[in-house]
């Protein structure tokens, strides 16, 4: 299973191939904003994916069109609809 690393704490998380960064995060018990319930609307959940971006699924349309609305950055994805593939490691701002 791919394993997510919550930076700077270093907790990590064992997740099922395909399951979302906002799901490990709540499962390691990292707080991550999201009032949406994971349907990408709210665009509270960015994260910073500090290396692994390969290992995430390529954005969908409406990721595409979140993260122009949001103006994420290019390193930035939405933790809702990312989906794991392989070991990534992910920050944000209130961590």
């Amino acid at each position: 299973m791919p394993v997510v690393t919550f930076l700077p704490s270093g907790r990590t998380y064992d997740v099922i191939e395909r399951g979302t960064l906002l799901r490990a995060a709540r499962r390691a018990r990292m707080g991550l904003a999201s009032s949406c319930r994971g349907k990408g609307v709210c665009k509270a959940c960015r994260v910073r994916i500090v290396s692994g971006a390969e290992h995430l699924s390529e954005p969908t349309q409406l990721e595409r069109d979140a993260a122009r609305e949001a103006a994420l950055d290019p390193d930035e994805r939405l933790a809702c609809l990312a989906r794991v593939l392989g070991p990534v490691a992910v920050t944000t701002s209130y961590w």
